[in-house]
């Protein structure tokens, strides 16, 4: 196994790791820049963009081509050639002290996000969302002080979440045209952040204030850990031609009174040799 980094591009807040295997590319966020990065393998080339607002959680993917953005309290189509944002929904107007956080595409084609707490101390409610193919916006789950970690087991009959409670991950029954239900933690006692499953169905999660990420069954058992010294990790997936590299992405400052201590924080590290595969991410439909 070994662990190197991206590229030398730091962020304050790195997040929402998405690989593209049709453009060979990586995409993540700088979530309080905001800014948009893509790294592509051909070339080792990194672009990047200063996106409007204030604050961006989370992207994905469109069938069409572009992408949604989840940033400050609206969801956006972005087109990387002009640069544009185009709003498309505000889940959270009139909502203060709450923005949109992390986010993933479900594999029906559904884009969902979630709400987190901009001021911890005021423990506000939140709500996960979801964003049909035709723009339609659905409140489907609600409790959460921070959402993070949302992804799918590969039929779709089963949503991962935290948020709720910040030192579980939550398993849902989960379907098309079906609200998350049946609700059980699936880990507690840890540090969950941004998540992704991979091609044998294990949940991976990446384990905020405790520089690691786990590798965990459908039935709750750790069964992998690999140590990142002195960073603080935000989240995960996997990528590169083969789906066999792990992405993670990293804080290069203090966030919510949790900073790193390791020399050049804030990059983007990929982890290869684990002999681990993922899956393709599904893209938005809409």
């Amino acid at each position: 196994m070994n662990i190197t980094a991206l590229c030398e591009h730091r962020c304050h807040l790195g997040e929402g790791p998405l690989w593209d295997p049709l453009e060979e590319a990586l995409y993540w966020v700088d979530s309080l820049a905001p800014m948009l990065y893509r790294h592509d393998f051909a070339d080792a080339c990194t672009r990047s963009w200063r996106l409007p607002g204030r604050t961006v959680g989370s992207l994905a993917l469109r069938a069409t081509g572009g992408l949604v953005l989840a940033m400050d309290q609206g969801l956006y189509l972005f087109d990387a050639a002009s640069g544009k944002a185009e709003s498309i929904a505000q889940p959270l107007a009139g909502k203060h002290g709450l923005r949109l956080n992390d986010g993933k595409v479900d594999p029906f084609g559904f884009f969902v996000t979630g709400a987190m707490n901009i001021d911890f101390r005021q423990n506000l409610p939140g709500s996960m969302y979801r964003l049909s193919p035709d723009f339609e916006l659905s409140e489907i789950l609600g409790g959460f002080t921070c959402f993070n970690g949302p992804c799918f087991s590969a039929a779709g009959e089963r949503l991962y979440v935290t948020g709720r409670d910040e030192a579980a991950i939550e398993e849902f029954d989960y379907g098309r045209n079906e609200l998350p239900r049946n609700g059980r933690v699936l880990l507690d006692h840890c540090n969950p952040d941004g998540a992704t499953v991979d091609a044998d169905g294990y949940l991976w999660s990446a384990q905020w204030d405790d520089a690691c990420i786990l590798r965990i069954s459908p039935e709750g058992d750790i069964d992998r850990r690999i140590d990142f010294p002195g960073q603080v990790v935000s989240s995960i997936t996997f990528g590169g031609p083969g789906l066999d590299l792990i992405f993670v992405t990293t804080t290069g400052g203090e966030v919510h009174g949790v900073a790193p201590v390791a020399a050049r924080p804030g990059r983007v590290l990929v982890v290869s040799e684990t002999g681990f595969h993922g899956r393709e991410e599904p893209r938005f439909l809409g």
